[in-house]
């Protein structure tokens, strides 16, 4: 075992740990909205926090260990489609922030699907959207363990099993009882080991080639192909529109994403992130996966792609420097996975249990159950990664793009466009899902040429708009909540109550109140 590695991954997996101690230390003094706490910290993230804690979540092992692999198989190709993460922050937060972030203080708002639940009251969208974020993320989970271990394994010599078991127990842990400060905190962490890390390869591995000349000279003797279009990826104008949607507009209704635009403090938070964030996913972006054909350079003719930045670090860099760079991967998988966790936990206890199993589920237990249920998530998917199932890996593929095809329409247009009802949001979700399997399993022509996700959104937004218009139009109640005032919202349930003889509600207690 190379110990000059592994003691630096090992003193970053005590950091995230004490940062889970802290965190849950902090949690048990609160003793109001103690679900709000576990899941969004309290909605009391500053800019320097939520734009990190958000970049952090959306760039998973791919950045690191899968982008630069692709980029050694598939050329500059997957440099240009990658750009299109570059301004997820800015994205994220101009298209649902603000919105989002005062009606989940007016409504008490913790979970995407919250905002489906109110926004179209049938249980049918309910339902869909949980089942469908559950499994997706579920199923993205996994794969983000297993490949991130591999490549570790390969470059530490630790027993698989060691490896996975000791730091997906550590998310386990600071997720289950730090909940989302914690998850915030780390993440934060995570994301400047992350830009230091991308900084970092790229000054060192094109310092000790003499910059991009000699690896373009290398490389297009070897496969000129790789600087060509569409090339080995196949990146014709239709391939790279398709991406644009996959990694660039629609990425931010990932649910551990989206749910980021209802964490922070106030405007100067989010309008800082939004103008910070994409300078930094570029560094991050660029400087690992541009290092893929680098590779080239000192390992060519590798087959499994995923193996190049960690040969060629191990090549060029002291192991001990090396080691503070692994750490880099292994927190993209643990910054990805600890949001996802979180996610499906509010899923399961707000979304599924508490609305149709026990809805006088108490604040406090509530927040006791978010804990057991991210344990017992943890738990099932490091099982599952200790023997994957084959279909797992088959399903990633398109996972974020079934979240998307799923989530999009009914969450971007239901923000913004009053005549939504809940048989659009209903006919969307799963006439685009069914369309985007579909092409994807059985019948490629339905994707036109390109990824079915373009295909498949259109169609659910025309089915959407659709049903919008067939089906009956939103509740007058529906109508000011989500476009009302406070002070509006406050008179129509003081004009209920009367009608019932009842006493009209505080305003506070109206923010706290799930219908």
């Amino acid at each position: 075992m190379r110990w000059a590695i592994i003691i630096p991954l090992v003193l970053y997996l005590g950091v995230m740990l004490a940062i889970g101690v802290w965190a849950y230390q902090r949690r048990q003094r609160v003793t109001e909205d103690e679900t709000a706490q576990y899941y969004l910290g309290g909605r009391s993230l500053g800019w320097f926090v939520l734009v990190f804690t958000l970049l952090a979540s959306a760039a998973s092992a791919g950045t690191f260990i899968g982008g630069p692999g692709l980029v050694y198989l598939g050329g500059y190709g997957w440099v240009l489609v990658s750009i299109f993460q570059v301004p997820t922050a800015f994205v994220a937060l101009a298209l649902l922030g603000k919105k989002f972030a005062i009606l989940s203080r007016k409504l008490d708002l913790v979970t995407i699907t919250d905002f489906l639940r109110h926004r179209y009251e049938h249980p049918a969208v309910v339902i869909v959207s949980s089942v469908g974020v559950v499994l997706f993320l579920v199923a993205y989970m996994v794969p983000q363990f297993v490949g991130g271990t591999r490549v570790l394994q390969a470059v530490t010599g630790v027993d698989y099993n060691t490896l996975l078991i000791t730091f997906s127990a550590v998310v386990l842990l600071y997720t289950a009882f730090g909940g989302f400060l914690a998850d915030a905190i780390s993440d934060t962490f995570q994301g400047i080991l992350m830009l230091l890390g991308g900084l970092v390869v790229w000054i060192v591995l094109l310092s000790a080639i003499g910059g991009l000349g000699p690896v373009n000279e290398t490389v297009t003797e070897v496969n000129p192909d790789l600087f060509t279009l569409p090339g080995p990826g196949g990146f014709t104008p239709h391939m790279i529109a398709s991406y644009s949607l996959q990694l660039g507009l629609m990425f931010c209704v990932l649910p551990h994403l989206a749910v980021r635009s209802m964490s922070y403090k106030d405007s100067k938070a989010v309008h800082r992130a939004m103008a910070v964030g994409p300078a930094i996913m570029a560094v991050i972006t660029l400087g690992f996966l541009t290092m893929g054909l680098v590779a080239h350079m000192y390992h060519p003719g590798l087959k499994v792609g995923d193996m190049a930045l960690p040969l060629t670090l191990l090549d060029v860099l002291p192991d001990g420097v090396a080691g503070v760079l692994f750490a880099a991967p292994l927190a993209a998988i643990m910054s990805t996975v600890d949001s996802m966790i979180l996610v499906v936990s509010g899923v399961i206890v707000r979304d599924l249990f508490k609305t149709y199993v026990k809805p006088d589920l108490s604040d406090h237990a509530g927040a006791r159950l978010g804990t057991m249920v991210s344990a017992g998530v943890g738990i099932i998917v490091i099982g599952l990664a200790l023997k994957p199932p084959a279909y797992l890996e088959y399903l990633i593929i398109y996972a974020i793009g079934g979240l998307e095809v799923l989530l999009f329409v009914p969450i971007v247009v239901g923000l913004y466009w009053r005549r939504g009802n809940a048989l659009g949001a209903a006919l969307a979700m799963t006439g685009g899902a069914s369309w985007y399997v579909v092409a994807n399993e059985w019948v490629p022509g339905l994707a036109l040429g390109m990824f079915p996700i373009a295909t498949a959104s259109a169609v659910a937004f025309a089915l959407y708009v659709l049903g919008s218009y067939f089906g009956p139009p939103p509740r007058d109640e529906v109508l000011v909540k989500f476009w009302g005032s406070q002070r509006a919202i406050d008179e129509m349930l003081a004009t209920s109550m009367a009608a019932r003889g009842g006493q009209p509600p505080s305003a506070d207690a109206e923010k706290r109140q799930t219908p």
